[in-house]
C-alpha cells in the first residue's frame, strides 16, 4: 500500500519558500501518528529532507536524490519507478510537489491523507490534481488551532 500525506491549502499549496507556512501541532501530531504505523517507512525528496533536521524518528527513511553521498540513518533511492515496483511494504510518501506528482503520474498511490486548511498562504509548491481516479472516503470534522480551520480526509484509489 502506497500512502502519500499532506497538508494543503485552499489552492492546494504544500509549502512556501523551502518550509511550511503554517504551525498546527495538531497536524503534526496527526503526521507522526500516521506516517510511524503501518510499517512506518517513508521516502521524501531531497529539498522536503533538507527542511527536517536528519531523519525523522521512528521511521525507516528513504530519500530520492540524484547524491550518491551517503547520510546516516537514510537509504537512498535513485529511481523512483523501480523503487515502487520492488518495494512490498506499505510505505508513505511525504513529499514533496515533485515526488507526489510523478508517484501519481505512475498510478502507484493507493491512498491520499490529505490535511485540509480552510486558507491561502501564497504557496510556491502544490499538491497535484489526483482527478476522478480518487474517492474520498474519510471526511474529517473541521477543527481549529492557532486560528486556523482545518479537517483531515482521507481518499482512496476508485
Amino acid at each position: 500500500m502506497i500512502r502519500l500525506i499532506a497538508a494543503v491549502d485552499r489552492q492546494m499549496g504544500i509549502g512556501k519558500n523551502g518550509g511550511q507556512p503554517w504551525k498546527l501541532p495538531d497536524d503534526e501530531a496527526y503526521f507522526a501518528q500516521m506516517t510511524k504505523s503501518n510499517g512506518g517507512n517513508i521516502l521524501v525528496g531531497r529539498s522536503t529532507f533538507e527542511t527536517f533536521k536528519g531523519p525523522l524518528p521512528e521511521r525507516t527513511n528513504y530519500l530520492l536524490t540524484s547524491h550518491n553521498e551517503p547520510i546516516a540513518g537514510v537509504e537512498l533511492v535513485h529511481d523512483l519507478s523501480a523503487f515502487l515496483e520492488s518495494f512490498k511494504d506499505d510505505l508513505w510518501i511525504i513529499g514533496g510537489a515533485k515526488v507526489y506528482q510523478e508517484v501519481i503520474d505512475l498510478g502507484k498511490a493507493d491512498e491520499l491523507y490529505l490535511t485540509y486548511i480552510d486558507a491561502e498562504f501564497g504557496c510556491d509548491r502544490f499538491f497535484p490534481k489526483f482527478g476522478d481516479e480518487f474517492k474520498e472516503i474519510q471526511p474529517g470534522d473541521w477543527q481549529e488551532q492557532n486560528g486556523f480551520k482545518f479537517r483531515f480526509a482521507k481518499f482512496a484509489k476508485i
